[in-house]
């Protein structure tokens, strides 16, 4: 089901955001493996979360994502 909230976020970043809370982690290994990505690519890509959330901390970005309703608390990966 697809959400009407609009987000800042590529659809590439909302299921490495969605991912972090199916899998109720941030860390860059286990979410590569997760989704067939390098751990560098996980990790420029939180650097592109964290610059356009304007946030320096992975939870914190989490969170803003949760509170606009761009994923839930029970967020399911595509």
């Amino acid at each position: 089901m697809k959400s009407s909230i609009m987000t800042p976020l590529t659809p590439a970043l909302s299921k490495l955001m969605k991912a972090c809370v199916a899998l109720k982690t941030t860390n860059s290994k286990t979410l590569a493996g997760h989704l067939n990505r390098s751990p560098a690519t996980v990790r420029t890509e939180f650097q592109r979360i964290l610059s356009i959330l304007d946030t320096h901390s992975r939870f914190s970005a989490l969170r803003i994502a949760e509170e606009q309703g761009w994923i839930g608390p029970s967020a399911e990966i595509e």
